[in-house]
């Protein structure tokens, strides 16, 4: 079968599956995976939450201008942290300087910096991706296309030259790097104001935007998390909800059928709309619990901004979902959230 779903197809948003479907049909195309939180996307034919697979071809501007994008985490045992994090005294200033990590922030849309803890630790997890650069090697893949196919998606795959493969791979450890940078940033932070203790804190990162070229041919991860070896991944499930870390179980054969790859969020429960909607009908107590435990999110008027309300869990599957639909993850931990930064970035 061409194409794989780890999702229920049946619950795919039909303008998504249509133009799956329409992608398809290109005979360059290999297998596909469809994750669960596959959904539509106007800039390019095929839907976020897939990958997919050629050989004699490839299509440089799957992934948009954000290539690389991805998400890191640092994890802190239990034993370092020193106090809970005070947001009335530290969350304008931790915001503040969130803001000055990086010379191009976090990025808008659903970019984050959290703090998230579990049973046994404390993470500190980051969703960016490559920014500036990646505008520069979305805008040298226009050129290539203009070059030697225009009016086309795709390229020869003998158009990836070595050069052209270093090139890209620059990119992709630009963004990694720039992850690492705001991770460590924060932990200095949280050791310079006493939230946690010096230690050796473990690091992971993944990336869910990418081409990955070998040598049977190019995977395309168009919002879906690469794996690699038994390396964790973090799956954000919400705002509100906070993250499942998984790893790969290398002797599922439905990892390779999913071409080593996995969702890279949790996948919307319901539209934007019906969020909206869902959020109106909910009872004043319900309401406010939300306001105390994410205060520091407030607009000047104590309520959220739509797009505040579009990440908070009630819009999105649960962990179990996910597990159920890809059976090669294994679960490693899941969080709750603490605290979250979120903003348009430069």
């Amino acid at each position: 079968m061409k194409t794989v779903y780890f999702t229920d197809r049946s619950g795919v948003e039909q303008n998504a599956l249509q133009s799956l479907l329409a992608f398809e049909e290109q005979e360059s195309i290999g297998r596909i995976a469809v994750f669960p939180d596959i959904h539509y996307c106007s800039e390019r034919s095929i839907p976020v939450g897939v990958a997919f697979q050629t050989t004699e071809v490839f299509y440089p501007l799957v992934t948009g201008k954000d290539m690389g994008c991805g998400v890191a985490y640092l994890r802190i045992p239990r034993q370092d942290v020193l106090r809970p994090f005070d947001k009335a005294k530290h969350y304008r200033a931790f915001e503040r300087e969130v803001h000055g990590m990086t010379d191009e922030g976090l990025g808008g849309g659903n970019h984050f910096l959290s703090l998230e803890a579990s049973q046994e630790y404390l993470y500190l997890v980051v969703h960016t991706g490559s920014r500036n650069l990646g505008v520069y090697m979305y805008q040298q893949n226009c050129a290539l296309l203009q070059e030697h196919n225009p009016g086309r998606d795709w390229l020869p795959r003998d158009v990836a030259t070595p050069d052209y493969v270093r090139e890209y791979n620059r990119v992709l450890a630009y963004a990694a790097s720039r992850r690492r940078e705001f991770v460590y940033k924060t932990y200095d932070f949280l050791l310079r104001n006493r939230y946690v203790a010096a230690g050796s804190p473990a690091l992971a990162d993944s990336c869910h935007n990418l081409l990955e070229f070998t040598a049977d041919g190019v995977i395309h991860r168009k919002g879906s998390t690469q794996l690699v070896g038994d390396a964790e991944v973090v799956i954000p499930l919400s705002m509100s909800r906070g993250s499942l870390i998984v790893k790969p179980n290398r002797w599922d054969p439905a990892g390779a059928e999913a071409l080593w790859s996995c969702a890279h969020g949790a996948g919307r429960r319901y539209s934007r709309t019906d969020t909206l909607k869902h959020w109106h009908s909910l009872k004043k107590t319900d309401k406010d619990a939300y306001r105390r435990q994410f205060s520091e999110l407030l607009n000047r008027h104590g309520d959220f901004d739509s797009s505040i309300l579009q990440e908070f869990d009630f819009a999105y599957k649960d962990s179990a979902m996910l597990l159920a639909s890809q059976p090669y993850l294994l679960r490693c931990d899941e969080t709750q959230p603490l605290v979250t930064v979120k903003f348009t970035g430069v």
